[in-house]
């Protein structure tokens, strides 16, 4: 016996023994550890995958939020490992009601530091119901609690353990390759003077943009701060420069769709790059050739060529557009102005004269807009003269209605919204698909019964540097490949108006492209620069997606 109890043998698996609760007890805890890591992983992931959804549908526009409630419920998740035993994995789908594992809660601002936490008072004070303040999607998920494998003692049962976690994600976008200008927001504010951040939108996808010139009017006595438009910050600023750009050189800055940057500028920086791209070359585009400022392929645009002996001192008509000719003496054109109303003196064809050539004329309707930008002025609800267009440049009968199927008639444009006047664009687009633009205007006599010659609406300055693009002349082209399309960041320019004019930061409503439905002229003596265009396509919802080339957005964890 003694000999039992001197031996040593055997010792280790006696310990062993003892021990091997605690070894089977860190095991198990370990197994725990590990399956709450995995499960934990699972359920971050998903939260992510569904701010992510979320976030990229927060562009500030119509039904925002609806649409990433929508985006959201696409994403489905599972989070594995619960179960002590693995079991099946749990299924995650975000829906719009109490007591779902999501609880999304869209957010006007978060806190400047990561350090700051996202509590309950910061989601009561920054949530938001507006489509156009939502900036960021806020996502707590919780799936059902992870079942240890270790159980209470008291009751026997096995614990679990609840598991959440939190997301948080916004859209960034950059817009690039355009064209360095601003304009400020024409239907800023509803008619009671209250401001509706997403009404452009609104208006866009209704139609009620459809065919209503805007007339951009330079920053003077007239224009709020900032003006009604300007220019953004370019990287190599100057005049030269700035006219290139706007002459059709490429542009190798990217603008927030959230703030920009602006600079000074007047409107003669702009006037000779934009006037190229309806074929009329001046200053330093005076030759017409080795520059990047090439001529639309559809320039029409109500110019008057001279007649031989009609002042001009030539032997023959020249078709090229320049508003002083080489020698210093009569300008090779007139450019006709029956088609623009001046709204300081309320009338039509200021000069007074029939000038036999017809520009995309004004709406019948012209005046300040109420709901935007002073110094500018808007086309009302009414529709343009399309019939007057028609007979002056191409002699058309408009009273003939069916016209034949291909004869340039208003019957033979297909407008982009049913039961509207077709735009000007739709116009524009129309003599290109059909090679009405290649036709020369019926032209007429004079009031001292000269002969005026009409206008062709095909290259005639620059017409070796025409483009002639066959994927433009199809239907369903991108207009933001159009040399008669510009691309601009629109800005609410009353809300800003308190930061003053010059070198700013401006928050960005969207980004617009512009169809320039004339040249940058004075159509009167002494009169402004004006730039008339038309809205061709906005970003965010209710746009028709041409912009969204040009437009370099992803949504991005913050939280």
């Amino acid at each position: 016996m003694k000999r039992l109890f001197r031996s040593e043998k055997g010792y280790v698996l006696v310990f062993s023994i003892l021990v091997l609760p605690v070894f089977v007890g860190f095991g198990l805890l370990i197994i725990d550890a590990g399956r709450g890591n995995n499960a934990h992983g699972d359920l971050q992931a998903a939260a992510d995958s569904v701010a992510l959804a979320g976030a990229r549908e927060l562009d500030g526009g119509l039904n925002a939020i609806a649409r990433a409630k929508v985006a959201m419920a696409r994403v489905q998740n599972t989070v594995g490992m619960l179960s002590p035993n693995g079991g099946s994995a749990e299924r995650l789908t975000y829906e719009d009601t109490t007591g779902n594992e999501y609880n999304v809660v869209f957010l006007s601002a978060i806190p400047a530091s990561d350090a700051t936490p996202i509590d309950t008072a910061w989601l009561t004070s920054n949530m938001t119901t507006d489509d156009t303040d939502a900036q960021y999607v806020y996502v707590r998920a919780q799936s059902r609690d992870l079942q240890t494998t270790f159980f209470n003692p008291v009751t026997y049962l096995t614990d679990s353990v609840p598991i959440s976690v939190v997301a948080v994600a916004k859209t960034v976008a950059a817009a690039c390759d355009i064209t360095p200008l601003y304009i400020c927001n024409p239907f800023e504010y509803d008619a009671n003077g209250n401001y509706v951040g997403d009404q452009l939108q609104q208006e866009f996808n209704a139609g009620s943009l459809h065919g209503r010139m805007i007339r951009l009017h330079p920053p003077g006595s007239q224009t709020e701060a900032p003006g009604n438009f300007g220019f953004l910050r370019v990287d190599k600023p100057g005049a030269k420069t700035l006219n290139d750009f706007f002459a059709g050189a490429l542009n190798p800055t990217c603008y927030s769709s959230e703030r920009v940057q602006t600079q000074t500028g007047a409107v003669t920086s702009l006037q000779q790059g934009i006037n190229t791209r309806f074929d009329m070359y001046e200053g330093s585009y005076g030759n017409a050739s080795g520059y990047v400022a090439l001529p639309a392929e559809n320039v029409r645009k109500g110019a008057i060529p001279k007649a031989p002996g009609n002042g001009n001192g030539q032997g023959a008509i020249d078709h090229c557009v320049k508003t002083v000719a080489p020698n210093g003496n009569a300008p090779h054109v007139t450019l006709g102005d029956d088609h623009v109303y001046d709204i300081d003196t309320g009338v039509w064809n200021y000069n007074g004269v029939n000038d036999n050539t017809f520009g995309f004329p004004d709406n019948t309707t012209m005046s300040t807009p109420v709901r935007g930008g002073l110094g500018a002025s808007i086309g009302g609800s009414s529709a343009w003269d399309i019939d007057r267009y028609f007979q002056v440049n191409y002699g058309a009968d408009t009273s003939v209605s069916p016209a034949t199927a291909t004869e340039p008639h208003p019957d033979n444009v297909t407008s982009a919204f049913a039961g509207l006047t077709p735009s000007r664009y739709d116009v524009y687009r129309a003599e290109i698909e059909n090679n009405w633009h290649l036709l020369q205007g019926p032209g007429g006599t004079d009031a001292n019964g000269d002969p005026v010659v009409g206008e062709y609406g095909s290259a005639q300055c620059g017409a070796s540097m025409n483009p002639q693009r066959t994927a433009l002349s199809t239907t369903g082209s991108n207009p933001a490949k159009d040399r008669r399309i510009v691309m601009g960041a629109m800005i609410d320019c009353g809300e800003q108006s308190s930061q003053g004019g010059g070198t700013n930061s401006y928050a960005v409503n969207s980004y617009v492209s512009l169809f320039m439905t004339r040249p940058v002229f004075p159509y009167r003596s002494g009169g402004d620069l004006t730039i008339d265009v038309e809205i061709v396509d906005v970003t965010g919802p209710g746009g028709n997606g041409t912009l969204d080339e040009y437009i370099r957005a992803e949504a991005i964890l913050v939280r």
